[in-house]
C-alpha cells in the first residue's frame, strides 16, 4: 500500500481503506506475492500492515476472501484491475505509527520497500521484535490437527526430469521449517530466500565435487605474499553447526557436566551494563592476552569454574573461532571470536544453556583481565574508572535472535540439487554412518567423530534435515551407494496427467502414450515429465522442438531411426529435416 503514501489523494485513499478494515494488495505483486496475498491467507489468519515502510497500521485478523474495489474507490486508481482488497478485523492498534526503527530490521517480512507480503516463520523472533514492542501482544501458533511427520531425516526425491523435484524440495523443505503444509508454492519460494543461509543451505553436487567442498578441508591462500594452507569449511560443516548450536541451546542444563555452583552462577551472569562499556579496555587486547600461553611449546589455558576441581581448556584458534573442550575429557566445541568480542562488549545476548555456558566463563576472564588492566592504569584512569558502575548481577537476558524462544529447538534444512551426479563415498566420508537417525546428537546412541582435520567431536544433530533431488534418467537409483540407500528415505516422483484438464490439444494423452512407449523401449526412469507441457501458451510444436526431441535424442544415443520408430509408435508425428533432424508435424515425409 505504500505506492498511495506519497501523494495526498493517495494518502486520502489509504485512510479510507484503514477506516473500513481493507487490507489493499496488487494481486500481481511479483515473486508470487500477490498470489499469496489471494490464495495463500486464510481467515483467521493474522497480518501486520503497513503503508509502504512509512506508517504502521495495527495487528489484523482476515474475516473474508478477496475482492475486487468497489467503483468508488477504484475510479481513483489507473491500473485498479489489479488490486484487490481482504476484510480483516483490527485486533491491536500499534504503540508508534512510524515504521522507521522496524525498516531497520534484517527479517524477510520487515517492511523494507522490497517485499509487499511475506510469511512470518520464526514467531518467537517476530515476538521480540515486533509484535511485543509494537504492539504489546506476544502471538502463539494454533495447534496443527496434522502437522507433517518426518520419520527419517534424510529424504531424496527421485524421478525422470520434468516431475516437479524442485517444486516438491521447497514444499518439503517449509513443512519442516514450519511444522505446516505449505498454502502455496509462493510462500515455499518465499520462505527459501528468507532462510537461505540462516536454517536453509543448498547445493548442488557435480562430478568434482569433493569432501573438501561438503564437510572440512585445507584451501591455499597467501598471507603476506606467502602461500599458506587454511582450513576451510564446507556447506554442510557450516549448516551443521548452526544446527548444533540452536539444539544444544535448547537442551537443560545437564547436572554431571553443570553442578550444583556452576548452575546458581549460570543463573546469574555477570556482564557490564552498557553505560559502563566505555571503560572497556580494547577486546583485541585481552583476548590476545588470553590466548598467549597457547604460542608457547606445550602452552596450555585451563578456565577454572565455579565448583572445585571443574575447568575447561582452550585448544586453539584460527582466523575466526576459538576451539575448546567442554570439560577436562568431553568433546570439542568452537564458537565464533566475533561472538565472543559482542558478548564481551555487551552488544550481544545469551542463552544459558549448553556449550554457551562455557562462552560465559570466556568473556568473564576477559573482563577480568580488563579489570586487571585498568588496576594498573595511570592515576586519572583509575580516578574514572572509580567513578564508573562496577559490574553488576543481572538476571538471566532473553534469547537471541539466532534461537527459539520456546525450548524445542528449530529445524535446519540442506538442500542437495542433482544428488547422484557427485562420487557419494567420497563426499559424505565417515558422515554416512553419522546420517543415521539414531547416531545424531539427540539420538538414542550418539556417535562424535574426529574429522581428518583433528578436530574432535563433530555430531550431527537431530534438527538438522537433508533433502536431495535425483534425476534418474543420468544415473539409476540402483546403481547408487549401498549405504546411502538405506540412510535415506526415497520418494518417487512420476509424470502426473491429471493437470492437463481444459487444455485444447489434448496434450496430457499426447504426454501419457509417449511415456508408455518410452517406458516400453526404455524404462520408467528415462519418462519425459508433465511440467515440459504445463505451460499452456506454448504449442506441441515448440515444446517438442525445443525441449522433448532433442532430450530424446540424447536418450537412445543419437540413435535417429529408433527414436523416429518411438515417437510415430507413440501417436507423434515427425518429419526430418534434413539440416536439423526430426521436427515435430507433417512437413517433409521420413524417408
Amino acid at each position: 500500500m505504500g505506492r498511495f503514501f506519497s501523494t495526498a489523494s493517495g494518502r486520502e485513499l489509504l485512510a479510507e481503506f484503514r477506516k473500513r478494515g481493507w487490507l489493499v494488495v496488487n494481486k500481481f505483486c511479483p515473486g508470487g506475492q500477490g498470489r499469496l496475498f489471494t490464495e495463500g491467507i486464510k481467515d483467521g489468519d493474522y497480518a501486520y500492515a503497513c503503508a509502504g515502510s512509512a506508517q504502521l497500521w495495527g495487528l489484523y485478523r482476515f474475516n473474508g476472501p478477496c475482492q475486487a474495489l468497489p467503483a468508488e474507490l477504484a475510479d481513483q486508481i489507473t491500473d485498479s484491475k489489479n488490486w484487490v482488497y481482504r476484510p480483516a478485523d483490527l485486533v491491536a492498534d500499534s504503540v508508534q505509527e512510524s515504521a522507521t526503527d522496524l525498516k531497520l530490521l534484517t527479517a524477510w517480512w520487515a517492511p523494507s520497500g522490497y517485499r509487499t507480503v511475506a510469511p512470518i516463520t520464526d514467531l518467537a523472533k517476530a515476538n521480540q521484535q515486533l509484535f511485543g514492542p509494537y504492539f504489546n501482544r506476544r502471538l502463539v501458533l494454533k495447534a496443527v490437527l496434522n502437522p507433517p511427520v518426518f520419520p527419517n531425516p534424510n529424504i531424496i526425491l527421485y524421478g525422470p526430469p520434468g516431475t516437479g523435484k524442485t517444486r516438491h524440495t521447497l514444499e518439503l523443505a517449509y513443512a519442516i521449517l514450519t511444522g505446516q503444509e505449505a498454502p502455496s508454492y509462493e510462500a515455499a519460494q518465499q520462505l527459501f530466500q528468507q532462510e537461505l543461509g540462516r536454517r536453509l543451505d543448498f547445493v548442488a553436487f557435480h562430478q568434482s565435487f569433493t569432501y573438501e567442498d561438503f564437510v572440512q578441508g585445507f584451501r591455499p591462500t597467501v598471507i603476506n605474499g606467502q602461500m599458506v594452507f587454511e582450513k576451510s569449511e564446507g556447506v554442510f560443516y557450516r549448516i551443521a553447526e548452526r544446527a548444533r548450536q540452536e539444539w544444544e541451546a535448547c537442551q537443560g542444563l545437564d547436572a554431571e557436566e553443570f553442578p550444583q555452583a556452576d548452575a546458581e552462577f549460570i543463573n546469574t551472569l555477570p556482564f557490564l551494563q552498557p553505560d559502563s562499556q566505555s571503560s572497556l579496555v580494547p577486546f583485541e587486547v585481552v583476548f590476545q592476552e588470553l590466548i598467549a600461553p597457547l604460542a608457547s611449546a606445550g602452552g596450555t589455558v585451563i578456565l577454572p569454574m565455579k565448583t572445585k576441581g571443574y575447568g575447561f581448556p582452550i585448544l586453539g584458534i584460527d582466523s575466526k573461532y576459538l576451539t575448546f573442550r567442554r570439560g577436562m575429557e568431553g568433546h570439542e566445541n568452537k564458537v565464533q571470536i566475533a561472538v565472543l568480542r559482542a558478548l564481551y562488549e555487551g552488544t550481544r545476548k545469551i542463552i544459558p544453556s549448553g556449550p554457551q555456558i562455557y562462552h560465559v566463563y570466556i568473556v568473564e576472564r576477559l573482563l577480568e583481565l580488563a579489570q586487571a588492566h585498568k588496576e594498573f592504569s595511570t592515576s586519572a584512569t583509575i580516578a574514572a574508572a572509580a567513578d564508573a558502575p562496577d559490574a553488576v548481577v543481572a538476571p538471566a537476558p532473553a534469547p537471541d535472535d539466532n534461537t527459539s524462544a520456546s525450548g524445542t529447538p528449530l529445524n535446519y534444512v540442506l538442500i542437495i540439487d542433482e544428488i547422484n551426479r557427485a562420487n557419494i563415498a567420497r563426499v559424505f566420508g565417515e558422515l554416512i554412518t553419522l546420517l543415521e537417525k539414531d547416531k545424531r546428537l539427540g539420538g538414542a546412541n550418539p556417535l562424535p567423530v574426529t574429522l581428518p582435520s583433528g578436530e574432535e567431536g563433530f555430531t550431527v544433530p537431530a534438527n538438522l534435515y537433508l533433502i536431495g533431488t535425483m534425476n534418474t534418467a543420468d544415473r539409476s537409483l540402483a546403481l547408487l551407494d549401498i549405504a546411502l540407500r538405506r540412510r535415506f528415505e526415497f520418494r518417487p516422483l512420476y509424470p502426473r496427467y491429471n493437470l492437463f484438464a481444459g487444455m485444447a490439444d489434448n496434450r496430457g494423452t499426447v504426454l501419457q502414450k509417449l511415456n508408455a512407449e518410452i517406458t516400453r523401449q526404455k524404462s520408467r526412469d528415462f519418462q519425459i515429465g508433465h511440467a515440459y507441457f504445463l505451460d499452456a501458451k506454448e504449442t506441441l510444436q515448440s515444446i517438442f522442438d525445443g525441449k522433448v526431441i532433442p532430450l530424446l535424442y540424447e536418450y537412445f544415443l543419437n540413435d535417429e531411426a529408433k527414436l523416429q520408430s518411438l515417437l510415430q509408435t507413440a501417436g507423434v508425428s515427425v518429419y526430418l529435416d534434413a539440416n536439423v533432424g526430426l521436427r515435430y508435424g507433417t512437413g517433409a515425409s521420413v524417408s
